[in-house]
């Protein structure tokens, strides 16, 4: 693009009367198409996608144009000597700070990945983690080094933290202030406004941080009663249904599971029993009862195991556990085995177990104590199977 920029600069030049190079008002332009020159290149000199040589556009600049040197200048990375221009050279706090605004608008796209591109608005390559780079310290100062007017120079650099406090880093602004600058100077513009942004800041990071709790939680509730829906029934439990066992010769009537202990925890569920017999499977279904959970509690990892069978014609094969089960709510567990019928002489028993553990919070946050719960023997016969 270096051709179109000095295509917009001879442009420019050529609508001036007079030298240009001693010209004391290079900043007012002659003509009306002047101005529309001049205009078009200073928009091209910040545009962030133009490619030009800034070092060798700055040597072919005109000494008298003050404004395009300091973009210049910023394209090379040299901020502090554009901000020299614009604060001290052409005594204009307003450029300086739409200088600064420019950068620090860039600089809020490449760390929010948003540019997708590898040069800043001045030419640099872009570092997306600059954590300690700041668009405006440079401004701050360079209103304190280099305006010969020291009282002009501190009055400046407290307007710049005051108009911009949110924007740039306020200790280190602090820390570049004089130690001779009272704080009665810097309370009512800027520290007394930092400390309001500041609470307001926290209030909002906690009500966000709140709102975000309530819908992390509600979507986990949808999720668990999604997960406690899917495997409801026989045919819906995705599991089971990958085994394409088909439809069940018969079913028995559901029976409530007792624990073989005389004494169990005061966290043992409700459990009802319902056998599903296949020509060469048999699938118990557990619906659990969330009733006994101490403080309303979650019951976790809910499994119906059985641990023993007296004969090897009928083995475990597959389990499915409820993930999570809310206090007062009701789920299925689900165990599969292996059947073969041809090989059962007698009625087959079965030790069975229901293990479960009871969440440490209603949150779901982490684990509790793990429960092992044995179950009075079930019986099953060859003749079921048929």
């Amino acid at each position: 693009h270096d051709e179109l920029t000095y295509l917009l600069l001879e442009g420019v030049i050529a609508e001036r009367s007079g030298d240009v190079k001693t010209n004391k008002d290079a900043n007012e332009d002659s003509t009306l198409l002047g101005k529309l020159y001049r205009g078009k290149l200073r928009r091209f000199l910040q545009w962030p996608l133009a490619k030009m040589n800034a070092q060798k556009l700055l040597t072919s600049v005109p000494s008298s144009f003050r404004q395009e040197q300091a973009l210049l200048l910023g394209r090379l990375g040299r901020h502090e000597d554009a901000l020299r221009i614009l604060y001290c050279d052409l005594q204009s706090l307003d450029l300086a700070l739409a200088y600064c605004d420019a950068r620090y608008q860039q600089m809020q796209l490449e760390d929010e990945g948003k540019t997708g591109r590898d040069r800043s608005v001045y030419g640099k390559p872009s570092n997306l983690n600059r954590k300690n780079e700041c668009a405006y310290l440079p401004l701050v100062k360079v209103a304190l080094e280099s305006d010969p007017d020291s009282d002009r120079g501190t009055k400046a650099a407290i307007q710049v933290l005051a108009l911009r406090s949110g924007a740039l880093d306020r200790a280190a602004a602090l820390r570049l202030l004089p130690q001779s600058v009272p704080v009665s100077a810097v309370a009512r513009p800027f520290l007394i406004p930092a400390l309001v942004d500041s609470e307001s800041e926290i209030r909002r990071l906690m009500v966000a941080s709140a709102l975000l709790r309530a819908k992390y939680r509600s979507l986990q509730d949808k999720l668990t009663q999604a997960q406690i829906q899917a495997q409801s029934h026989l045919h819906n439990v995705p599991q089971l249904r990958r085994l394409r066992l088909g439809d069940p010769l018969h079913s028995s009537k559901a029976t409530k599971a007792r624990p073989a202990a005389s004494s169990v925890s005061s966290t043992f569920p409700e459990v009802m029993i319902t056998k599903h017999f296949f020509p060469r499977h048999l699938v118990i279904q557990a619906k659990v009862v969330n009733s006994g959970a101490v403080d309303g509690r979650s019951l976790g990892d809910v499994s119906f195991f059985v641990a023993e069978s007296s004969d090897e014609a009928i083995q475990s094969y597959l389990r499915v556990p409820i993930q999570t089960l809310p206090y007062g709510a009701t789920g299925s567990a689900w165990c599969v085995l292996s059947a073969a019928p041809q090989r059962m002489e007698m009625a087959v028993i079965l030790t069975c177990e229901l293990r479960y553990s009871v969440l440490a919070a209603a949150g779901f946050e982490g684990n509790g104590r793990t429960y092992v719960e044995e179950l009075q023997d079930m019986e099953v016969q060859a003749a079921y199977f048929s």
